[in-house]
């Protein structure tokens, strides 16, 4: 079961890669930036943290996981 919200630690644990992976690879992509957007927080400042709709984000894993998967890759 899907948690309802998830913290940046929970993507990290899903994707099991590194945080700065995840930024660099996921949520800084701007293609995937702006989709994450419309169910995602993003940090505004050093002390905001990052959160997510865990249904909407796992969905947007799973129907991108070949493009992701892929780019994980090529971009080791």
């Amino acid at each position: 079961m899907t948690k309802t919200w998830w913290t940046m630690e929970d993507l990290v644990n899903e994707t099991g890669r590194s945080r700065p992976w995840v930024i660099k690879n996921i949520l800084e992509i701007p293609k995937y930036k702006s989709i994450i957007q419309e169910f995602g927080h993003y940090p505004a400042n050093n002390n905001d943290h990052y959160a997510f709709i865990g249904s909407k984000m796992k969905q947007f894993l799973e129907e991108r996981f070949q493009e992701i998967y892929h780019f994980k890759e090529v971009s080791k």
